[in-house]
């Protein structure tokens, strides 16, 4: 106890030491300022500059024992170094009364004396957890007062000053042992909370008892209430290693994330509480909470907690326990349970690959009704989803909720194909029947992704991880449907790991550039406009098609990022262009979001000094799905400015007259399948085109072909009346030489 209180009393004077120098800095500067005058300037500085060396090192010395705990150990504070420290320092104050008092003005005699008076205060303040340091800098500053008082004759001060030294040093003395009992009484408290804590956890937790373990992490105590539920005495077991008794065949520890977590805290010296972990020994689950005991030096020593047996209350009962692993809302499993059932299922069929597995599912078109019916109904019906789920799985299995919309079911049958089709398809087809809510009839459907334990993931982790895989592919593939996890899918989410950090570092260093696809007059083959497109050539990959890379931009976060250099490079390059043609910038849904494309735009314009007619702004027909009417506000906002909105692959898949008039674009550009298709004569193909040209020429607007590569496309395209045409057959994207003819001086570039 005694070695505690004395370091929380240095770790006090060490937290106050910033606030001591100040206020010696603060004083030495107003008698440095106040004898200036009458005292030579070469031994006030020189007196400044000393005690400032001193009260530097002090600080310094201060914030590394503080921080440096390898330095704390080599050179630990002592009182005996804090009182020489700071009795150093004191004596400084016992040079001005000494040898400048008398050459000193009146005025600044006075301000002398009222300086050592608040030098005596704010030492038996700031020094006050160590009463020797506290005493001897009282003292010194004083007998710096004191002088004072006889230098100027005037002994009622000198009394006074005796009087009120007295006065402090009782009071020094009297608040150091209110400090000591205070500090004492704190920690007192604080190593009772503990052994509440554990008594606490240990009533909380259900059966069980109480253990104990050395620093070589071996059994010191174990109660006899724990050991006999485990299946063996006490005695037996004292001594064991904790890992050999938890896993004595080195074969759980590595499935379980439990046991993982446990050893990483033992390893670390860091507390843990209720850490689920399974009983090899008994086949049972346990609760396991424990904190470290640590010596003066506060290295571990040892360990002391609590382990309770919960393999029966985490899934009945009403206790804190159960609370803990049950979702709140549904009251079936949460991810806890969920992670601890998981991996039961995994230790149960170690050597059976042919039972178990965990099908995760996804509720399609949930959000709508969330959206429309309120928060309320939504939570209602997930409930209904979750009996319904239950009502499916029967007692071969456990059912989840892992937040918002997202179940999952563990399986412990058998894991053929056939029987988890068929368990997938009861799931869909249960969640696909109408609910009765509140009134309302709702519909919504259920994804399902299916990976079977042993053969897809012989831990939680990884079985988590493809389950999830095949719930994307099945997402992919058009909701409604499960899919199987592959080891393809493994194969190609870690690709897309890999290539998501090549293009975070393509980002970073800007070795992507930007190529520029000529947009010609359909009559002259006169270049209009350059399409820029972002190119991405890896050191290793090879070209890699924005396709693939462009949407790993917009996952990421990074597009607008990217979107605002591409703006910014293609209108500073527009302007070095002789022909004066148009610039195109594609444009995301992302990138719409909010207001901030609007200022992007105006300062690439003004940046560059591009006149905002010469720059277009592609979009995609999928910004207009929902009918956002906060995507028509931006794109107007962007007209406002004067630049020319394109409305890109137009009659691709969502295509509404609608919004033509209301985004009031400039420009339709026909998806190249429908130039093929028409050139080829297909009656379906060809009427659409017609039908595009004639719309735009209804709202007079300019219409350019996308993807022509032939002269018979050319030839039937003009004559039908588009516009500008855009294909290889007049170039493919390529870098532009800067201030140089576009179309005579290009450097070729890898085609995506």
């Amino acid at each position: 106890m005694m070695q505690a209180v004395r370091a929380q009393q240095i770790d006090t004077i060490l937290r106050l030491a910033p606030v001591t120098i100040a206020i010696q800095l603060l004083c030495g500067a107003v008698l440095l300022a106040a004898l200036s005058s009458s005292v030579d300037s070469r031994e006030l500085l020189a007196w400044f500059v000393v005690a400032g060396a001193i009260c530097a090192v002090r600080v310094g010395r201060a914030w590394r024992l503080r921080s440096d705990a390898e330095y704390e150990s080599r050179a630990p504070a002592t009182f005996l170094s804090a009182t020489l420290t700071v009795g150093l320092l004191s004596v400084f104050w016992l040079v001005p009364p000494i040898l400048w008092f008398d050459d000193a003005t009146s005025s600044s005699q006075l301000l002398m004396a009222v300086v050592s008076a608040v030098l005596v205060s704010a030492g038996s303040l700031t020094f006050i957890s160590v009463p020797p340091a506290a005493l001897a800098y009282v003292t010194v500053t004083l007998a710096s007062t004191l002088i004072i008082a006889l230098k100027l004759e005037n002994m009622p001060m000198a009394a006074l000053t005796i009087v009120y030294g007295l006065a402090v040093i009782i009071a020094i003395i009297a608040s150091a042992r209110q400090f000591i009992a205070k500090t004492r009484a704190s920690i007192a408290l604080e190593e009772q909370s503990e052994i509440i804590t554990i008594l606490r956890e240990f009533e909380a937790s259900g059966s069980g008892g109480l253990w104990e373990l050395d620093h070589q992490m071996r059994l010191v105590k174990l109660s006899e209430d724990l050991a006999s539920q485990i299946g063996a005495s006490a005695s037996s077991l004292i001594g064991i290693q904790v890992r050999s008794l938890l896993d004595p065949l080195n074969r759980v520890t590595d499935l379980s994330s439990g046991m993982q977590d446990l050893f990483r805290h033992l390893h670390e010296g860091t507390p843990f509480r209720d850490i689920a972990i399974p009983g090899v020994r008994t086949d049972r689950w346990w609760a396991v909470s424990g904190r470290p005991t640590r010596d003066s030096g506060g290295r571990v020593i040892g360990w002391r907690g609590v382990a309770s047996d919960i393999t029966d209350v985490r899934l009945t009962g009403i206790d804190s326990v159960r609370e803990a692993r049950r979702d709140p809302l549904t009251g079936i499993a949460n991810r806890l349970l969920l992670r601890e059932l998981l991996e039961e299922m995994i230790l149960e069929n170690l050597d059976d690959a042919d039972r178990g597995a965990l099908l995760m599912v996804d509720l399609d078109r949930f959000k709508l009704v969330n959206d429309t019916m309120g928060h309320a109904i939504g939570d209602r019906l997930l409930c209904e989803v979750a009996r319904r789920f239950e009502d499916v799985v029967g007692d071969e299995g456990h059912v989840g909720r892992l937040g918002g919309d997202e179940f999952a079911v563990v399986w412990h049958g058998s894991n053929d194909e056939e029987t988890l089709r068929g368990l997938a398809g009861r799931l869909i087809e249960e969640v696909s029947r109408s609910f009765k809510v509140g009134g309302a009839t709702l519909n919504i459907g259920a994804t399902v992704g299916i990976a079977a334990g042993g053969r897809d993931g012989k831990r939680e982790s990884n079985l988590m991880r493809a389950a999830d895989l095949a719930l994307y592919q099945a997402k992919r593939s058009g909701r409604g449907k499960y899919a199987f996890f592959t080891q393809k899918m493994l194969t190609a989410a870690e690709d897309s790991r890999l290539l998501e950090n090549d293009v975070r570092d393509a980002l970073t260093k800007r070795t992507m550039h930007i190529a520029y696809q000529r947009i010609v007059d359909s009559k002259t083959h006169e270049t209009v406009c350059r399409e820029s497109l972002l190119r991405w050539d890896h050191p290793t990959r090879g070209s890699i098609s924005p396709q693939k890379f462009i949407p790993i931009i917009e996952d990421v976060g990074l597009i607008h990022q990217i979107g605002a250099w591409v703006l910014q490079r293609a209108c500073k390059e527009a302007m070095s262009w002789p022909d004066k043609a148009r610039v195109a910038v594609n444009v995301s849904a992302a990138q719409l979001e909010g207001e901030g494309l609007e200022e992007v735009v105006r300062e690439a314009l003004e940046s560059s000094g591009l006149d905002p007619d010469r720059l277009e702004l592609e979009v995609t027909e999928s910004i207009f799905i929902g009918e956002d009417a906060d995507m028509l506000d931006s794109l107007e906002r962007l007209r406002k400015l004067g630049v020319r909105l394109v409305l890109d692959d137009f009659g691709k898949g969502y295509s509404s007259l609608g919004y033509l008039s209301r985004a009031h674009f400039s420009k339709i550009k026909i998806d190249k399948d429908f130039v093929h298709g028409a050139a080829r004569g297909e009656r379906d193909r060809l009427a659409i085109v017609q039908a595009i040209l004639a719309l735009s020429e209804g709202l007079g607007i300019e219409t350019t072909a996308e993807g022509v590569e032939t002269e018979q496309e050319i030839d039937m395209l003009t004559a039908m009346g588009v516009t500008q045409l855009q294909g290889y057959y007049f170039g493919r994207p390529e870098s532009i030489e800067p201030d140089s003819v576009p179309e005579r001086r290009l450097v070729r570039q890898k085609a995506s």
